[in-house]
């Protein structure tokens, strides 16, 4: 059975293109993509973000991990991605930072 940590956040349309290549959100989210194969358990990560909603945008992370022990350790870390975005913040206005941790159906 798969673990899934996934935070979501949303932002203003104005702040999309700090979704862009090279931008400072972008940058972020890449980051997290690059250093989370480092650990054990570790599976895959998806970063997305909504079109459905004129009003704002609605970004989730989501990583997949093979056990509840390696997602638990996984979320204790310095690397979790509710920290590394929470430390983002300052940069721009990221708005109902939430994370939740999900068991895969088999």
């Amino acid at each position: 059975m798969a673990y899934i940590y996934q935070v979501s956040f949303t932002i203003q349309p104005a702040e999309l293109p700090q979704l862009e290549i090279g931008a400072p959100l972008q940058r972020t989210l890449a980051y997290l993509r690059a250093l989370l194969p480092s650990f054990d358990g570790f599976v895959n990560a998806r970063a997305a973000y909504s079109l459905d909603d004129p009003q704002q945008v609605r970004i989730e992370f989501a990583s997949v991990w093979d056990t509840w022990a390696q997602l638990k350790a996984h979320g204790e870390s310095g690397l979790a991605e509710n920290k590394v975005l929470a430390e983002f913040s300052p940069h721009m206005q990221i708005e109902n930072l939430a994370s939740r941790v999900y068991a895969e159906v088999n």
